[in-house]
């Protein structure tokens, strides 16, 4: 039996990162059907809002730590738990999965996806065994539902970004027949190589959301939710 903590309605998974591992991987073989969410602060602060994104985070199996800054929330709260980045646990499925388990991909662009299925197959000997970008209408998306589930895959990651990814995932949790459902983010991107992962330094210290502000400056949006969230942390008692 694993502990799991409620926290402001959210169920957490903590832990170190080698324990939370191998609790998700005891899962997916007992054949369990799983929707792991990775845990960030823009991803809190869109929770809060008490939206459709706050719905799918309360209907999702649990929650691991993907930021520092939900690390410290949580600490805060005499919640104790390692970080564990979603792209870094999005690689180790990837690589866990080898011949056994079928992997899709759905998100991102056309270009940019295919090169990540290529470098999954490559560097990680995944098997993926479907994909589809994440340009599609909501009157596309039951055939969308219908080609994940006619690829067999196992696990289906879903790369759309906040609040979307989510949603999609919520809308279609019944009716897709995949045994793993996570989302995560822009790591498509990453893993493809046509975006660059922040710097270990940027990584050590818990700056990655920096990184990728000054990387794509459109992303300076995002920062008045980023200052609340601390905010939050530190001058609230």
């Amino acid at each position: 039996m694993y502990n799991f903590i409620n926290f402001e309605g959210i169920n957490i998974l903590p832990g170190d990162r080698n324990s939370i591992f191998k609790y998700i991987i005891s899962r997916i073989e007992n054949d369990d059907k799983l929707w792991v969410i990775t845990l960030n602060a823009l991803m809190y602060m869109e929770y809060i809002k008490k939206t459709e994104y706050h719905n799918a985070v309360n209907n999702s199996s649990f929650s691991i730590a993907d930021g520092v800054g939900i690390v410290k929330l949580l600490k805060k709260h005499d919640i104790i738990t390692e970080r564990y980045p979603g792209i870094e646990l999005f690689k180790d499925l990837c690589r866990y999965s080898g011949n056994k388990y079928g992997i899709y991909l759905l998100g991102t662009g056309d270009e940019n996806l295919k090169a990540c299925s290529e470098n999954i197959r490559r560097d990680f000997k995944g098997n993926v065994c479907g994909i589809h970008n994440g340009f599609f209408s909501l009157e596309e998306e039951n055939s969308v539902v219908e080609d994940i589930n006619r690829s067999g895959a196992d696990f289906l990651f879903v790369g759309m970004g906040i609040p979307k990814q989510e949603i999609f995932i919520l809308r279609n949790f019944e009716r897709i027949n995949t045994k793993l459902f996570m989302g995560v983010g822009g790591s498509f991107d990453v893993v493809s190589g046509k975006i660059k992962r922040a710097p270990a330094f940027f990584q050590k210290t818990g700056n990655e959301w920096l990184y990728r502000m000054l990387a794509e400056p459109h992303r300076f949006k995002k920062l008045p939710d980023l200052m609340k969230f601390y905010m939050n942390i530190y001058l609230k008692k």
